[in-house]
């Protein structure tokens, strides 16, 4: 890092660090903090005054050094040293420039204790130095001396009462580090009462009411700002963040009434209205928020987006479709999510135009997906080749590899090319061997290709890298169960994955399952009752009625079959058990 540009960098980035909600500002405000530098003539005079009162020293060589090696370490990222380097020579030359640059350099390294000795030293040698009184004044209140910082802070409204606003924001932003939230309140209610009508002031106040837990005093100076300064945002958007936290209903609610009586409010701050709303899952009401505020801003990408979002979630497609395209033509940076989730709204909608979006999708985060969602449309064109080449070549790392492997198994296992999906796993499987994933996945198509040697070889393979991993447990005692006749050592590995998630209904549906096969029909048709009310999945229907049809209620069963059958007429699980038991 360059010397030249960390000296102009580290007082902004106090400023920054300090004023977090730039954005929210009111034009008052914008106008009171100056600089107050002269220009011109002026500018000169003022420059020969201050070289005048710089200390008259020859510029000796461990001078020298001690600059180059400062400046060295700070770019090499040792700015702590750099500024105990500067402490140290401005103490030997009494120059404020050096005092200057170590406490620049020790506050971009976050030494409040060097920054406040070389900031004394500064004002010490540069006494009407505005700069140096106001940063040691933040820094003696980040530390929590709020007793040294209070004469900086008196001599600055009296040496410079046009920094006021700034002031006051500092001491807004600076309370809550306080140990002593009373003295805090005392003293910002002496400055504040000075300036009644200075929204700065009453902002400062509010804050360390809030931290005092005056509510009544809150109260009085929201109504007090909304009178003065109806579009400074910064107050509101502090006490919504405040809320938002630990009381996000208390926040939107606060949040409503402020920009009732707000109407000149910002974008940013209407925005926060319906966003909060989206944080508490009140989707309906968040998006007749983001609604209502179209109108007045009919081209806002960011209001178009939200607004197409919205609609998404609460199912509305051509709505949704329509704020996405104009947020896409307007610009919004979101463009590739943008794209697709067009391509998801043209599907749903069997609108051919899903194809063209997703292939404007570029390199990106929704890259892979996108071309994804293009295979599996491919694939049920019933063109698997194409669908496969189009995803071979992508990935650009092993989680990306072993995502599209598994995509490729799962459209030749759609496509009943159980061989081919065999196939892809092991090649995956040759670079990635204990991929837990594809041994999983390659588990399943054994057992499809009826090799269930290969299938319980696998699913070890899977416990061998996850011990005690549910989802294998109980894939490996529901093929041991459904395949062989080793059903006492079956239970055992889902009774030891139903420890981990009890209320898992496809574990219990093994669980239920292999009791059937044990014998116990009571049990099973206990346990299969509560895995399909928990997920009635059509599988989990037949092996339910199976149990009800056993037990000799097959009224009952062939009731839990049509029902299934209604909502999954081709299902090859629950069509073949029907047909097994002669059911209609």
């Amino acid at each position: 890092m360059r010397m030249q540009r960390l000296k102009k960098t580290l007082p902004l980035l106090m400023v920054l660090l300090l004023s977090a909600c730039a954005n929210f500002k009111h034009p008052g405000a914008a106008r009171s903090v100056d600089t107050g530098k002269p220009a011109g003539d002026e500018a000169a005079a003022a420059a020969k005054e201050d070289d005048a009162l710089l200390p008259k020293a020859e510029l000796a060589p461990e001078i020298l050094y001690g600059v180059v090696a400062g400046e060295i370490a700070a770019q090499r990222g040792s700015v702590g040293a750099s500024a105990v380097t500067y402490l140290e020579l401005a103490r030997q030359t009494r120059d404020p420039r050096l005092a200057q640059r170590a406490a620049e350099f020790s506050m971009f390294a976050g030494l409040l204790k060097e920054t406040s000795e070389a900031l004394t030293l500064w004002m010490e040698l540069a006494p009407d130095s505005v700069p140096a009184r106001e940063q040691l004044f933040i820094t003696l209140l980040r530390a929590g001396k709020l007793a040294e910082s209070k004469p900086l802070i008196e001599a600055l409204l009296q040496k410079e009462p046009e920094r006021a606003p700034a002031i006051f924001v500092q001491l807004a932003r600076l309370t809550s580090r306080q140990s002593d939230k009373q003295a805090a309140y005392e003293l910002v209610q002496q400055f504040a009462g000075r300036y009644p009508d200075l929204a700065e002031a009453r902002f400062a106040l509010l804050a360390v009411a809030a931290e005092a837990g005056d509510q009544a005093t809150m109260n009085r100076e929201f109504d007090r700002l909304a009178q003065i300064a109806p579009a400074w945002d910064l107050p509101v958007a502090w006490q919504v963040d405040r809320l938002r936290r630990e009381q996000p209903d208390q926040a939107i609610e606060f949040l409503r009434r402020e920009l009732a009586r707000r109407p000149n409010a910002g974008l940013e701050l209407k925005l926060a209205y319906p966003r909060l709303l989206v944080g508490a899952k009140r989707f309906g009401e968040a998006r007749q928020a983001f609604d209502q505020l179209l109108p007045a801003y009919p081209d806002n990408p960011d209001l178009l987006y939200a607004s197409g979002l919205m609609a998404y979630q609460m199912r509305d497609l051509p709505a949704a479709d329509k704020y996405l395209r104009q947020a896409l033509a307007a610009g919004h940076p979101e463009a590739n999510f943008i794209r697709y989730t067009l391509g998801q709204i043209a599907e749903e909608r069997q609108d051919a135009a899903a194809k063209g979006w997703y292939e404007m999708v570029g390199a990106g985060p929704q890259f892979l997906p996108a071309q994804g969602r293009l295979a599996m449309m491919e694939a049920g064109d019933g063109k698997l080749e194409l669908a496969l080449a189009r995803l071979a070549p992508l990935g650009g790392n092993d989680q990306e590899k072993i995502t599209l492997a598994l995509l490729q198994s799962q459209l030749a296992r759609e496509a009943k090319q159980y061989g081919k999906a065999y196939e892809l796993l092991s090649k995956a499987l040759q670079r990635m061997p204990k991929a837990p994933e594809l041994l999983y996945e390659r588990a399943l198509v054994s057992d499809n290709l009826g090799n269930i040697g290969n299938a319980e070889r696998d699913l070890k393979l899977v416990l061998k890298e996850k011990p005690g991993d549910a989802q294998a447990l109980n894939a490996l005692g529901y093929t041991l169960t459904n395949r062989t006749g080793r059903h006492q050592e079956a239970l055992g590995y889902i009774e030891k994955a139903l420890k981990s998630e009890p209320d898992n209904p496809t574990i219990l549906d093994s669980l239920g399952w292999a009791q059937y096969k044990l014998g116990r029909l009571e049990a099973a048709l206990k346990t299969l009752q509560k895995a399909y009310a928990l997920l009635p999945d059509p599988e989990l229907a037949a092996h339910l009625g199976e149990v009800l049809w056993k037990l000799g209620k097959k009224d009952e069963a062939q009731a839990v079959w049509d029902k299934a059958l209604a909502e999954s007429p081709e299902h090859d699980v629950l069509r073949e058990t029907m047909r097994r038991l002669g059911a209609h």
